[in-house]
């Protein structure tokens, strides 16, 4: 359990509060490049409780500034972009992407008063196929964009898969990213002989962590012992501050990453993206057009469809039709027959029981097992580096070196005697392009296939 201070100082993510500052001290990845259009609309955003303007010029550089115009506080959302400036609909003020004002259309020719003018706006840079805004002290010489894996191979071998607000605080949103034990309870089909469309299964559930720290973050193992006697793993890696690298579920190289961006203290911007360091993926499809299963009981691939533009609101486009206002569209039959939950969907089941804790969850009053050791750390180095830089200015994990943010993590089968990190090492971080095991996830299939068998033999002859 957290102590009520303790709990404050992770969650509330304002400028001046101990982990907004730590937040500002990293670029912020916010919306994809393609919804950002020259010349085109601007866009409503709020990143650490700051609303912000996102847009991009007539040069095709993108910008985001402070909502309200310095003049007299009209929303810049309304702006005209056009000619390499956003000018206020007011008055004509008009600013580049540095903040500048560049026309000041109701002043005297001769005035330099538009010399004297800044906007507040905040760097902005693109990698990966998004657009990042940095909202630290350093705008002159802002650190490097993390240097992740998928923004550094080809955009065909990288599929943005989905984007959601969440409605609820961003730390109990990546908690649930780091917690392997949940996946195969919340996750789960109701028995093994049941098919996998209907969600996961292991017979050990009670997984085994060894839990250490990374240059980047924390880097965590949960084992589990097979049938045949060798181990499963599923390795995933928490990164600075606000991403969990989780195991996923393919054993062909590909890796996922989910992202939690602080909106507010009381929002979150969730958003995943997969990779592969060779292959190309599946890419294209636009994350707001999401279907949901004909079938009750069935996992949905991502969220689910978006509501229509939400007009007025930031990130208008992403805001789930599934979601707290229809119980996450849990099936009561599917519940009882197929589904642990019967929610139609892994994110959409992450999304329930993230937002049932509340906006901010009560930390003082939890009761913490060995199962949650890696939220344990993870909560330990957030609050180190977030008293480090209160305290002493000293500068978080990962800020001043983008390249702890080029690893990878893993789900594999090895021999009981094998050590796990050394076995792993070289894929960890992104030294070979080979999986270690790849095409386990077929031979456990068969195995889980015969044991299904079993179980219904089992269950006839009782």
């Amino acid at each position: 359990m957290l102590s009520k201070q303790d709990n404050e100082l992770l969650c509330r993510v304002g400028r001046g509060r101990p982990m907004g500052e730590l937040m500002r001290q990293y670029w912020m990845p916010v919306v994809y490049d393609w919804e950002l259009e020259r010349d085109g609309a601007p866009l409503r955003v709020r990143v650490l409780g700051e609303d912000l303007i996102a847009w991009r010029d007539s040069n095709g550089k993108p910008g985001f500034v402070v909502e309200n115009c310095p003049h007299r506080g009209a929303s810049l959302f309304f702006g005209r972009n056009e000619e390499a400036g956003l000018r206020c609909v007011y008055h004509g003020w008009k600013f580049d992407t540095s903040g500048a004002c560049v026309d000041m259309p109701n002043e005297p020719a001769e005035s330099d008063f538009r010399t004297k003018v800044q906007a507040r706006s905040y760097r902005a840079a693109e990698y990966g196929g998004l657009v990042w805004v940095y909202m630290g002290e350093r705008q002159d010489a802002p650190p490097e964009v993390p240097r992740f894996e998928w923004g550094l191979v080809p955009p065909a071998q990288r599929q943005h898969s989905h984007k959601l607000v969440y409605v609820c605080n961003w730390l109990q949103a990546l908690e649930g990213e780091l917690d392997t034990t949940h996946v195969y309870f919340l996750h789960s089909r109701l028995n093994p002989s049941l098919p996998a469309k209907y969600g996961t299964w292991v017979d050990d559930r009670a997984a085994r962590l060894s839990v250490l720290n990374t240059p980047g973050g924390v880097l965590y193992g949960g084992k589990r012992v097979e049938e045949d006697g060798n181990t499963y793993w599923r390795t995933t890696q928490f990164l600075f501050p606000i991403y969990g690298m989780f195991p996923g579920g393919r054993d062909d190289g590909t890796v996922p990453l989910s992202i939690y961006v602080p909106i507010d203290d009381e929002h979150t911007l969730h958003m995943g993206v997969f990779w592969h360091p060779t292959r190309a993926l599946e890419t294209g499809r636009d994350p707001r057009k999401g279907s949901l299963p004909d079938e009750p009981g069935v996992l949905a691939n991502g969220v689910g469809p978006m509501k229509p533009h939400q007009h007025g609101r930031f990130f208008a486009d992403w805001w789930p039709v599934v979601n707290h206002e229809n119980d996450f569209l849990q099936d009561a039959g599917a519940r009882k027959t197929k589904s642990f939950t019967g929610i139609p969907g892994i994110r959409l089941q992450d999304s329930a029981v993230i937002w049932s804790m509340g906006p901010i969850m009560n930390r003082p009053n939890e009761h913490l097992g060995t199962a949650d050791a890696a939220i344990i750390r993870v909560r330990r180095r957030l609050l180190e580096a977030t008293k480090a830089l209160r305290d002493q200015g000293a500068a978080p994990p990962g800020v001043d070196d983008a390249s702890v943010y080029t690893v990878r993590s893993c789900l594999t089968v090895l021999p009981p005697e094998a050590n796990w990190l050394e076995a792993l090492a070289d894929w960890h971080n992104a030294r070979t392009l080979e999986h270690p095991n790849p095409g386990f996830m077929g031979r456990r299939r068969i195995l889980e296939q015969a044991v299904s068998h079993q179980y219904a033999s089992d269950s006839r002859a009782t």
